[in-house]
């Protein structure tokens, strides 16, 4: 087989999970687009499938195993179709993954997506299975504008791994210890994606606030890297997530007020308001650390957006616990959280260290859903306040509920929907909000 028949073909990605897999899927279809192969939207369309995964939570494995089923049947109508596993879980099943799953072709862990391509054509000429979750692979960031899904925002990795080890957690151990990326190789990234008519860039880490402790040859901070990405000549908006509240430093606060581009949105997670379930979980701070810091944020841009994420039943978390974790979220008037039920996850250190899962399903069940009701109160509250106000909007595209109107974001994050008769792709406007919903502003162009 000739080197450019192994090339040939069309490649379809599945992502799931966080913002971190968008881009490990972006890169990883980069190097086929490199190797010969077109990107698909169709599924059916291709004969290179691929499913970028993620471990943090029992449904999102659920969601890959049940989307390779599918693709058991395509691959029986064309035995030539590749078949890979990318990311988290595969770093954490490996060999698993075959045995539940014999038609898959190729498993490759967090360090190795940047391979597909080689990876791709080593199956098409051998035949044989490719399993590859060493963690000692420098993971490469080269990127292709045409792999991209939009010119106007990108994401760009600035760190990977994470040297918190919270017990419910996976990602020590699915994506390895913290690394960060030179100040000076990001910048020069984000002024190459700038110079092709990127508008918004978000930095992206696991744990984003200790960016820079191991570089060489001395270490850099976050605050240092977001004044020199925010000097960019012509980035208007710039974000970053995702902030540990342990690592938060008070010169982050002070970007926020000094750098214009830098968009007054924040999210770190709590995970709960128990002192008692904080300590079980390894976060290292406590409810009244973590209010310090809201205020300590508040302070220093009022119109800061707020988001969190929330884990409700976690090992030995009693009503009184929930309790405070109710209260946190009432306090806190996160504009959104992301509120999940627990799960008990193998080669975490709950699991390893015989953390009870002890809190019944249907109370776990309960706790979420009336959590998740307040939250949709406080939502609402906090997106009406900015029902009369005029904003910029960063235009996204249709909204993917109504193609008649345009959908965009605003300096908080917030989803703004408007009504027009041209796409806004990639453009800033104005808007005048009208009413508001939870999840949504809505509003005219002014």
């Amino acid at each position: 087989m000739t080197e450019q028949a192994t090339a040939a073909g069309k490649a379809f990605m599945y992502t799931i999970g966080c913002q971190m897999n968008v881009l490990d899927s972006e890169l990883a279809l980069a190097s086929l687009q490199g190797d010969g192969l077109s990107v698909v939207d169709n599924v059916k369309d291709a004969d290179v499938l691929l499913v970028n995964t993620c471990s943090v939570r029992e449904k999102a494995e659920e969601k890959a195993y049940s989307w390779l089923g599918r693709m058991k049947l395509l691959k029986r109508e064309n035995p030539d179709i590749v078949i890979g596993v990318l990311g988290c879980m595969a770093q954490k099943e490996g060999q698993l993954i075959f045995r539940r799953a014999p038609y898959v072709d190729i498993v490759a862990g967090t360090a190795h997506f940047t391979k597909i391509d080689d990876y791709v054509r080593q199956v098409r000429a051998t035949g044989k299975r490719i399993l590859a979750i060493g963690r000692d692979e420098e993971v490469e960031t080269e990127r292709r504008l045409k792999a991209r899904e939009t010119r106007h925002s990108a994401f760009v990795a600035v760190m990977r791994g994470c040297d918190h080890h919270c017990t419910y957690c996976v990602v020590p151990n699915t994506r390895g210890m913290e690394t960060s990326r030179p100040l000076e190789e990001i910048v020069e990234e984000c002024k190459i994606l700038v110079g092709e008519g990127t508008q918004e860039i978000t930095l992206l880490g696991q744990n984003i606030d200790s960016y820079g402790k191991r570089l060489q040859p001395r270490r850099r901070t976050l605050s240092e890297l977001l004044y020199a990405v925010s000097d960019v000549p012509g980035l208007k908006r710039l974000r970053f997530i995702t902030s540990h509240p342990s690592d938060l430093k008070p010169e982050l606060f002070a970007a926020f007020r000094d750098l214009p581009n830098l968009m007054p949105y924040l999210h770190f997670p709590a995970q709960s308001g128990s002192n008692d379930v904080l300590k079980r979980m390894r976060r290292g701070y406590t409810f009244d650390r973590y209010m310090e810091l809201v205020t300590a944020a508040r302070e220093a841009v009022p119109d800061i957006g707020l988001a969190g994420d929330t884990i409700v039943g976690f090992c030995g978390e009693t009503e009184e616990d929930f309790e405070r974790t109710v209260e946190l979220h009432e306090k806190t008037r996160y504009q959104n959280a992301y509120i999940f039920m627990y799960s008990e996850r193998d080669y975490t250190p709950a699991k390893d260290q015989g953390l009870a899962d002890d809190v019944p399903f249907e109370e776990k069940k309960r706790r979420v859903n009336y959590l998740i009701e307040r939250q949709r109160e406080w939502s609402l509250a906090e997106n009406q306040k900015h029902v009369g106000k005029t904003i910029e909007v960063f235009g996204e595209g249709p909204s993917k509920r109504d193609a008649a109107r345009q959908e965009g974001r605003s300096p908080q994050n917030q989803i703004v929907i408007v009504g027009s008769g041209r796409d806004l792709t990639g453009q800033f406007y104005r808007a005048e909000i009208t009413s508001a919903t939870e999840a949504a502003l809505y509003g005219r162009l002014c």
